[in-house]
């Protein structure tokens, strides 16, 4: 029986053992000598979205030859395997990468080879998404272009970063176009802006929503009653990305057991369980699933195996 982790982020995966070894080999100071990576790395204690996203600074200085590329995706495929995943879907903004030494084609060549190494190995099948970074216009673009371009060698599209402020409809053009070109959409919506932000990302084409936790928002959960966003997401069976431990340690919920995921399946949504960034929340999905159980969900396994019939790769 297939299981799926959908949310997930390249550059918020790496192994802590992998991040230092590559650190060390290119002398990269911030890290090279740090004895406890999983604590630099750590953003359990976070007061914004934008403090946790500033880890991946240190991450994305690694990722910029076509072996590291390689390794990393190889071996965020092979975690997933060993935790019970069969179906990975990963996401990155290809642009990060980019240098004199690798064309964004490469970049994405890098990656797709490392999980057909992993599908060799293992028998996990992965597939990558692109992401424009949504506080940069020229980048959503130029992402937008390689994922068209190369529409064979991805599974889908989205905009990442700060979501506050940057809704989808600054980049109606870019939707259109993907959609245009038969390009699946994910967009992140919900986490770090309100349920405005899904009805916007439900405009622009998006056939699941990365995180949509606060559609809880736009439900009276005392009688049941539900706004039209949340309606509409139940009705037409939009998959929500929900991931726990992010959502904790970018301060939205104080505990797994305050977070809604039980009564978003409750109500009847299509629940997704994710770990977004393993190194930076030091989660895997085994942990996701314990977290799962603490906010009151009662069958977590059969979350994972829903996910499979949402993906992207099905």
């Amino acid at each position: 029986m297939n299981k799926a982790v959908l949310h997930d982020h390249l550059d918020g995966g790496l192994r802590p053992s992998t991040a230092l070894e590559l650190a060390k080999k290119i002398n990269y100071a911030p890290l090279s000598e740090v004895e406890d990576v999983v604590s630099f790395f750590d953003r359990s204690d976070c007061e914004s979205l934008e403090e946790y996203l500033e880890a991946f600074t240190h991450t994305i200085a690694l990722m910029q030859t076509y072996e590291n590329l390689e390794r990393i995706a190889f071996e965020a495929a092979e975690d997933m395997f060993k935790n019970g995943i069969n179906l990975y879907e990963s996401r990155y903004a290809p642009f990060f990468s980019v240098n004199e030494h690798l064309s964004p084609s490469d970049v994405l060549k890098a990656i797709n080879s490392g999980f057909k190494q992993a599908e060799s190995e293992y028998g996990i099948v992965s597939g990558l998404i692109l992401c424009g970074m949504r506080h940069d216009s020229s980048n959503v673009k130029l992402v937008e272009e390689l994922a068209i371009e190369n529409r064979d060698k991805i599974i889908g599209f989205d905009i990442a970063g700060p979501e506050l402020s940057f809704p989808p409809s600054l980049f109606s053009e870019t939707f259109k176009n993907i959609s245009d070109a038969g390009i699946n959409i994910t967009i992140h919506a919900g986490e770090g802006d309100d349920v405005a932000s899904m009805q916007d990302a439900l405009d622009h084409g998006a056939q699941r929503i990365g995180h949509g936790v606060r559609i809880i928002e736009d439900i009276d959960t005392e009688t049941g009653q539900f706004g039209k966003t949340a309606e509409y997401i139940l009705n037409n069976k939009i998959p929500l990305e929900i991931c726990i431990t992010s959502n904790i340690h970018t301060g939205m919920y104080a505990s797994a057991e305050e977070h809604p995921i039980a009564k978003l399946v409750d109500f009847g949504f299509q629940v997704s369980l994710n770990t977004d960034n393993r190194l930076m929340s030091n989660t895997s999905i085994t942990k996701e699933k314990h977290a799962a159980e603490r906010s009151g969900v009662k069958n977590v396994e059969q979350l994972l195996v829903n996910s499979a019939s949402y993906s992207f790769l099905n």
